[in-house]
């Protein structure tokens, strides 16, 4: 009907939700796209005719005189098509439209198109912001993204000239990750598929520096920094997704809705171990052994972790399981083969000094690429099969009220069966600042 409707949760104060504003802006016609600008309460909404407004929330909090408090609605621009995604950072407002990307100064009032060339159907846009959690000052200006016909992806800048294009088609010839659930076995079929031409419908941001997008029935992560595929995999009947740091939360199209996370293979061991889903986590060790056996999973993944896995395996059921993973077992490096890979980079990745008497002192630096404990989730030297083979989607169980938070396994989340009045409660974990390291080592005589 064209209705837009905000309401106040009133999450802090446990109150009754509020409606605190209403636009007939787009009465009559279907509403395709929503967008928040969070730092002045403003929604942006685009329908199908193309029209595109904003309405300012108010707020509960300004009392009882809010009551005669108008805030107006206003129409923005019309664009030729309708509108397929609408995206708003630091002043400007994106939108895909069927034939084309626009960008507007909401400040100055100025439009301007995003490339040149058209197209027909639905490719939606997004902006990329870059290397988050640095200063104001020595941020860069986000990028954007648009999906292009083929597979294909503007880069374009903050002002809108196109810097680029990306072509996946080629490197989405790969077969999909497994998803791994625990309501079912994952299944991985290493068998090499054939390139994909697909039409990008939505382009999300997603964790650190990923671009993420979906169809009817998949969902893809692209880095496109370095023009690699990080992983796809097959997820029936999606409707629309929301992203959180590495979370997805999948609305299907019979009303249930979904969470994912985006883990490396250690993570989502490490999570399936703490959760004594035995089966499962020796199934992930076996489907992805290659990412086990290196000496730097043994931080999370420790031999005698895996040997008391193997121990709560029943012989009765789990007899070829126990023989594969007894193989895996057998390939593990050690950790200390870790431990001088580590040191021998220390020149490359670390500052040191040598004293008088003869000691080097060593000094990790914030953010170096040795740094195990790095928030990014892949390394920019990963081949793109390595890539695939590296990350899991692990879909969350749907857990009852009052399930227990493993602060180790990233965040948890209550899913219940879509019904009226639902309230999910979502733990934040939070990642502490890195240590600075101080290391010394006796030169040999």
């Amino acid at each position: 009907q064209g209705l837009v409707v905000v309401w106040e949760l009133q999450l802090e104060r446990r109150g009754r939700p509020e409606r605190v504003s209403v636009s007939w802006e787009h009465r009559g016609q279907t509403l395709t796209s929503l967008c928040w600008d969070t730092a002045a309460l403003r929604v942006f909404a685009g329908d199908k005719g193309g029209k595109v407004s904003f309405l300012r929330a108010g707020s509960s909090k300004l009392g009882k005189g809010s009551a005669f408090v108008i805030f107006p609605v206003q129409t923005i621009t019309t664009v030729d098509s309708r509108v397929v995604q609408l995206g708003y950072l630091d002043g400007r407002l994106l939108v895909s439209s069927l034939s084309r990307c626009y960008l507007c100064d909401t400040e100055r009032e100025k439009f301007w198109r995003v490339g040149n060339k058209e197209r027909d159907g639905e490719y939606g846009a997004c902006f990329f912001p870059l290397s988050r959690g640095v200063t104001v000052v020595q941020q860069p200006p986000p990028l954007l993204y648009c999906a292009r016909p083929g597979s294909r992806v503007w880069e374009a800048s903050f002002s809108g000239d196109v810097l680029s294009t990306h072509q996946f088609k080629q490197l989405l010839a790969v077969p999909p990750a497994p998803l791994i659930s625990y309501r079912s076995e994952p299944h991985y079929n290493r068998a090499q598929k054939s390139s994909q031409s697909i039409a990008f419908p939505r382009l999300l941001y997603f964790g650190d520096q990923n671009l993420l997008t979906w169809t009817d029935s998949a969902i893809y992560v692209f880095t496109p920094q370095s023009g690699q595929v990080l992983l796809w995999t097959e997820v029936k009947d999606v409707v629309e997704i929301a992203v959180y740091r590495n979370e997805l939360f999948c609305l299907r199209g019979d009303g249930r809705m979904s969470h994912l996370s985006l883990l490396s293979v250690e993570r989502c061991v490490d999570r399936l171990l703490r959760r004594e889903a035995w089966s499962l986590a020796a199934t992930v060790c076996v489907m992805f052994q290659h990412a086990i056996a290196p000496s730097k999973a043994r931080k999370s993944i420790p031999i005698d972790r895996l040997d008391h896995l193997r121990s709560q395996l029943s012989v009765t059921t789990h007899l070829d399981l126990i023989g594969q993973l007894e193989e895996v077992v057998a390939k593990l490096e050690p950790l200390d083969s870790a431990s001088s890979s580590r040191r021998s980079s220390i020149s490359s990745h670390e500052s040191f000094n040598v004293l008088d008497c003869g000691i080097y002192r060593v000094i990790s630096r914030r953010g170096s690429q040795s740094d195990e404990e790095t928030s990014s989730l892949v390394s920019q030297s990963m081949l793109e099969e390595e890539r695939l083979k590296e990350f899991s989607f692990v879909q969350e169980e749907e857990e009852q009220q009052g399930a227990e938070h493993d602060p180790q396994s990233g965040g948890g989340l209550e899913v219940t069966e879509p019904s009226g009045n639902h309230q999910f409660h979502l733990p934040l974990s939070f990642r502490p600042k890195h240590s600075r390291i101080a290391l010394q080592a006796v030169r040999d005589r």
